[in-house]
């Protein structure tokens, strides 16, 4: 059932100290007031240039369904189309989801409908909740027009090439330069007062789909733990978070203001099902898109989130190993040894835990061990891409 919306005098004070901190007042009536400015079904106005901006972003979108990083088919999708649905309600009918192969945390809403949701929002979410809060946060962005405001105000600083060029590395985070990113990110950052009215229609959107409003704060907070503790190995951000950077303060009001209208949380430490579901299934894909950022330290704090969620620990040991074994600091070999051999102890491993393990025994001079390994994987992947270059090793291992 969906909480009920109530007001206290807490939530006067709360309003007060976010008007010191963000210059934008989350006042009571604010939250039971903010609404959709367009209705489901709408269309853009003829005689503005608005009709214009969604003749453009519908080319964007034909790009989009020519990429190679479009996802398709599959749970990962279906999903996806579940939640974005649920969250938007009446207004499912008017969106086109696709979800993108992109390692980084985003979700993007365009004028016309458009959404993509990437699949670096998924791999760190920890319940359906968190993204069902991004998404909500997304739609409002959406239904209170914010994302025409930021696109109108990007298409008249560029030309007409340089904008298409920017709005599909936007969609789709890929055929730009990396020097362009942080450009994109400052032309399409959307407003204090923007930001305020999304955390609260995305809330309100959450609790009516029967989503808990408070991982609303929680996905926020814990995205910027996670950009905080690795920035100093890593010093590379995350991607949503160029365009929706939340304050310590934003995050701590919206809390405030949830508990206020909704009563305190019921956050579970674990992921829910559903959530795991998709998660267990598409590890490998998702996780060797994360590897290959080559942001070890964020790799690593994402899969200390995932052992304490309840993934299956033999992908995610594996997953340690191959991190640790990519980055080859001092010390890497022995843990990422480990982490293998925890992986296959788990009684679920994937085929590569036997395979990499045997390479780190055969530089380690564990020959015996080494043979083993590699038996083992070809016993498991008989139809191994890489099975001749594997007999090869065995015939020189005793």
């Amino acid at each position: 059932m969906t909480p009920a919306i109530r007001m206290t005098k807490r939530g006067l004070l709360v309003a007060a100290i976010a008007w010191m901190f963000t210059g934008v007042a989350i006042a009571d009536t604010d939250f039971e007031t903010i609404a959709h400015e367009i209705p489901p079904g709408y269309e853009p106005t003829p005689a503005y240039d608005e009709q214009g901006l969604w003749s453009e972003m519908e080319d964007f979108e034909l790009a989009i369904n020519k990429s190679a990083v479009l996802m398709r088919t599959g749970d990962l999708v279906d999903y996806t189309h579940m939640v974005v649905c649920r969250v938007a309600g009446p207004y499912c009918g008017d969106l086109r989801i696709y979800v993108v192969r992109n390692p980084n945390f985003n979700a993007t809403m365009s004028p016309n409908g458009m959404m993509q949701v990437w699949t670096g929002l998924i791999v760190r979410a920890s319940s359906t909740d968190e993204i069902a809060a991004v998404i909500g946060h997304e739609i409002a962005h959406y239904t209170r027009l914010h994302s025409l405001d930021q696109l109108r105000a990007m298409r008249n600083d560029m030309n007409a090439g340089a904008f298409f060029d920017y709005a599909l590395g936007l969609t789709t985070g890929i055929f730009l330069p990396i020097g362009h990113l942080t450009a994109m990110a400052s032309a399409l950052a959307f407003s204090r007062s923007q930001e305020t009215e999304a955390d609260l229609l995305g809330a309100k959107l959450m609790a009516e789909a029967d989503y808990d409003p408070h991982a609303s704060y929680v996905v926020w907070q814990k995205m910027l733990e996670e950009d905080d503790a690795a920035a100093a190995r890593d010093n590379k951000p995350i991607g949503f978070l160029s365009t929706h950077r939340p304050s310590e303060q934003r995050a701590a009001l919206l809390q405030q203001v949830v508990t206020d209208n909704f009563g305190p949380s019921s956050i579970s430490q674990f992921a829910d099902q559903a959530l795991l579901d998709v998660l267990n299934n598409n590890y490998m894909m998702l996780m060797e898109d994360q590897l290959d950022t080559n942001r070890y330290g964020r790799t690593l704090e994402l899969l200390e989130r995932h052992a304490s969620i309840g993934v299956d620990m033999g992908l995610v040991n594996y997953f340690f190993g191959e991190t640790y074994r990519q980055r080859g600091a001092d010390g890497d070999r022995a843990l990422a040894i480990a982490a293998y051999n925890a992986s296959i102890a788990s009684g679920n491993p994937p085929a590569e835990a036997y395979k990499n393990l045997g390479y780190l025994l055969l530089k380690e001079k564990d020959l015996v061990e080494a043979r083993g390994a590699f038996a083992r994987y070809l016993e498991i992947a008989p139809n191994a891409s890489d099975r001749a270059m594997i007999e090869f090793y065995l015939e020189d291992l005793p």
